[in-house]
């Protein structure tokens, strides 16, 4: 093809190397993307000139395409352009050696604009047709329902709304106790008498019964429970239709049966998967955790999410949030098997890298597992470095203590036991400053149907960066909250918090106080690194020396053999706020004593110069001094 055909082709053309880099495009799509050939040529791949959901797309699915068939055809995606996303459809097809691919890219913008016209009119359609449906519409209902409270809520839904009754009340059968009031719409759910349920066991069909009509539910085996509706009063309303409501009364008593044989599976796989996510997290002052677990509330199902958080060597903390792909039984399974995989992998130096290589050998013998995505940190709780590595996960976010949260975008690659999987998979590093947060999410936090992934992205960026003078626990409440305002709840999510606290000062005094002043120095030290201002170093400071000088006399004697240990770190209020905690203990009991001009006044000189003063006397003399630091502490 000349190069004048080829520029101006009406669509994007691309030849590709087989890793996705750009080798030669036309005048069409460089247009489309507004970029220069320079630019673009032999320095970007494919996927960078997508949107965040197109490239996730393509490192999951596209990619393995190509590599397992050899092309894909008519795939819908997403350019990202300077004037906003422009939708295209996408073919590719790999040259016979596996060397180039050749992608042909489509504007679908037109396209796009009739599906959402006619989608409108097939709305307006199927308004206008609701009433015909109302059989099909309770039946579906119905079996869409899980749990007896979900196909109760149903059949009420559907009773005042398509099968057209003014109110109605229903009554389920409780071993020992008959029919109970278990709901009702338009009227109050005890409005209505109980109907004997020795006649509602008779009846095989809905009967007229006192102005209204009642329907018997039976199930497989025995009666399910009983629904009584009120016709409606207008002139104009049609009489509720008997052979309608004997169909429906069918199908809910069966839907019963299921619903009560699905609660008791799903009682188990709860309660299952809560024990596994039951997690202790290691004791170390270094870094604090909070977590939160929430179930697909709509589909009451259990699914494969879960965290988990242990110590992968000396001063290494390991963080996990995985997906197994599915729910019930079968996925909580699947999801123990491959969350213990992990803590038995794991060992010191073995790195996110080499762990996820490991998992894919795994869940080749593990079917269920099949697909997981997994997002692995390593925390040095010494330096505060970062490792990590996602396998089809969606990314860490990284919250700063100071500054703007970002995505994390580097060690991304397939799920586990997909069908290609790289050689080595790579990891990304990054370097938490102390009161830096890493927030590991499971997809069921950013994805939702009426939001695409790329949206959800943006807002949980967006909702990070007003949790920055929050507790632990209340920005993952508040996080999960934004997110989650409004949905249903179609999948689990599992959210993982992390706050690395930074080295704390350690340090053991010889109650002689010899060393005194070098440890003065060190704790100024200490304090200025963590930067804070020169009169809260210096009442802190001062208080300190005041604690360590009274433990010294007053609990150790003053023997040279005796020490008291001091130890200070910062920590974070509840009001979000900064403070730093210095405490002094030493192995006496402290004596009331005079005030002299050596020592002076004791622990009135440390009430004043710190917020908050707490001593406490067992198996020696613990005090406790907290003080408040300023914002420019860095």
């Amino acid at each position: 093809m000349s190069t004048d055909k080829w520029d101006d082709a009406p669509c994007g053309l691309l030849t590709l190397a087989a890793d996705g880099i750009v080798l030669d495009a036309n005048r069409t799509i460089l247009q489309w993307v507004a970029r220069r050939r320079e630019d673009v040529l032999g320095l970007l791949h494919l996927p960078d000139l997508l949107s965040v959901g197109g490239r996730i797309y393509w490192e999951t699915h596209l990619s393995l395409l190509l590599r397992v068939d050899g092309r894909f055809d008519e795939v819908s995606l997403e350019l990202d352009t300077p004037y906003g996303r422009l939708p295209v459809v996408v073919t590719a097809a790999a040259s016979e050696s596996g060397e180039s691919v050749e992608v042909a890219v489509f504007s679908a913008w037109e396209r796009s604009r009739y599906e959402r016209e006619l989608q409108a009119a097939r709305r307006v359609a199927e308004r206008s047709a609701t009433q015909t449906r109302a059989l099909q519409h309770a039946t579906a209902a119905l079996s869409g329902a899980v749990g007896v409270e979900a196909v109760a809520t149903a059949l009420l839904d559907a009773a005042v709304g398509p099968l057209g009754a003014a109110a109605v009340t229903i009554w389920l059968a409780e071993p020992g106790e008959g029919l109970v009031a278990s709901g009702s719409r338009g009227e109050p759910v005890d409005g209505v008498p109980v109907p004997p349920g020795r006649d509602v066991v008779a009846l095989r069909a809905a009967v007229e019964h006192e102005g209204r009509v009642l329907v018997p539910l039976h199930g497989h085996v025995a009666l399910q429970g009983a629904l009584s509706l009120a016709p409606r009063d207008d002139p104009a309303a049609d009489p509720l239709d008997l052979e309608i409501l004997t169909a429906v009364g069918q199908q809910a008593g069966l839907a019963l049966d299921r619903a009560q044989l699905y609660e008791q599976s799903a009682s188990v796989a709860h309660e299952l998967q809560q024990s596994l996510l039951d997690v202790e997290p290691p004791d170390d002052p270094r870094f604090a955790v909070a977590t939160a677990y929430r179930p697909g509330v709509e589909m009451l199902e259990v699914g494969g999410d879960w965290f988990d958080m242990f110590l992968a060597g000396e001063g290494v903390l390991a963080l996990s949030v995985g997906d197994v792909v599915g729910r019930g039984l079968g996925a909580a399974s699947a999801m123990g098997q491959l969350r213990s995989a992990v803590r038995a992998v794991a060992e010191p130096e073995l790195g996110p890298t080499r762990l996820l290589s490991r998992l894919d050998r795994f869940v080749e013998q593990v079917e269920a597992a099949s697909m997981a995505t997994l997002a692995y940190a390593e925390l040095e709780l010494a330096t505060g470095e970062v490792r990590y590595a996602c396998a089809g996960h969606p990314p860490p976010l990284l919250l700063p203590a100071h500054g703007e949260p970002r995505l994390l975008w580097d060690g991304r690659s397939t799920p586990l036991g997909a069908f290609s999987v790289p050689s080595q998979r790579p990891e990304g590093r990054v370097r938490l400053h102390e009161g830096d947060r890493l927030l590991l999410y499971t997809d069921g936090l950013v994805e939702r149907r009426d939001r695409g992934i790329d949206d959800g992205l943006t807002v949980l960026r967006d909702a990070a960066a007003g949790c920055h003078d929050l507790s632990l626990d209340k920005a993952v409440e508040r996080l999960t909250r934004t997110m989650l305002e409004g949905e249903l709840g179609r999948d689990d999510v599992c959210v993982l918090l992390v706050s690395w606290r930074g080295t704390p000062f350690e340090r053991y005094l010889p109650a002689d106080l010899r060393t005194l002043s070098s440890v003065r120095r060190a704790l100024g030290g200490w304090l200025a690194n963590r930067g804070s201002d020169d009169e809260t170093r210096r009442d802190v400071v001062l208080a300190a020396s005041e604690a360590m000088a009274n433990a010294a006399e007053h609990g150790a004697g003053g023997r040279p053999d005796e020490q008291v240990y001091v130890r200070a770190g910062v920590a974070r209020r509840d009001d979000g706020s900064r403070e730093v905690v210095v405490t002094v203990r030493d192995r006496g009991r402290w004596r009331a004593a005079r005030p002299s001009i050596e020592r002076g006044r004791g622990l009135r000189i440390i009430e004043a110069l710190v917020d908050d003063v707490l001593v406490k006397d067992d198996e020696g003399t613990t005090i406790v001094l907290r003080r408040a630091l300023r914002r420019e502490m860095t």
